[in-house]
């Protein structure tokens, strides 16, 4: 399935996905969408053969959009599972930043910055997170803890140490935003690196 410009979805069948969609996005594909570039892969499923394909390409054709969109945000869920259990790391960077500057901070964070590392081959989830003063018990006691120093924490589920020291990773993080309007107003960063047990 395909997101052409104006949000349809187009579904088709091809033996050469690659090759199908250079010729939509040429112009030189299915007439439907001509009118409609550019379209995006949003959804695929393999079969063995062409008499499977077609068969599943009615079935889907007959869904309504917004089942189709809920058959494509199943499917991510799904691969967001298999590529969590292939995150053998945790990388975690913690920080503070300038209270006049948090907003800013907020949003390029969540808008621009999670979303450029998160396309960065090996980098399968990150979660966020500001400290809050608590209380837990532990030995029978209950105990009053203060928010942590650094405000800030982010966690990056990584497949291996390399991710963070490649070229994507190097390309990723200076993009948007963060680099020029907020990195200067963080301090206090600790980086770590940890193995899941």
């Amino acid at each position: 399935m395909l997101r052409c410009r104006d949000n349809s979805i187009y579904t088709g069948i091809t033996n050469n996905l690659d090759k199908r969609i250079k010729a939509h996005l040429s112009g030189n594909g299915s007439k439907y969408l001509r009118g409609k570039l550019p379209v995006e892969l949003i959804y695929k499923e393999d079969f063995s053969n062409r008499s499977s394909a077609s068969k599943r390409e009615i079935e889907v054709k007959r869904l309504k959009k917004k089942e189709k969109e809920l058959l494509i945000k199943s499917a991510k869920q799904l691969q967001r599972r298999k590529n969590m259990s292939k995150s053998k790391y945790i990388f975690i960077v913690s920080m503070n930043v300038k209270s006049e500057f948090e907003s800013l901070f907020n949003e390029v964070y969540d808008k621009e910055h999670i979303p450029y590392l998160l396309e960065v081959t090996g980098v399968n989830k990150v979660t966020r997170g500001k400290g809050i003063p608590f209380m837990f018990s532990i030995g029978g006691k209950t105990k009053s803890m203060d928010a942590p120093n650094q405000k800030f924490v982010a966690m990056y589920e990584i497949e291996n140490p390399d991710v963070v020291s490649s070229s994507e990773w190097s390309v990723a993080v200076e993009k948007g935003r963060w680099s020029t309007h907020v990195r200067q107003y963080t301090s206090e960063r600790s980086h770590f690196m940890y193995k899941y047990c």
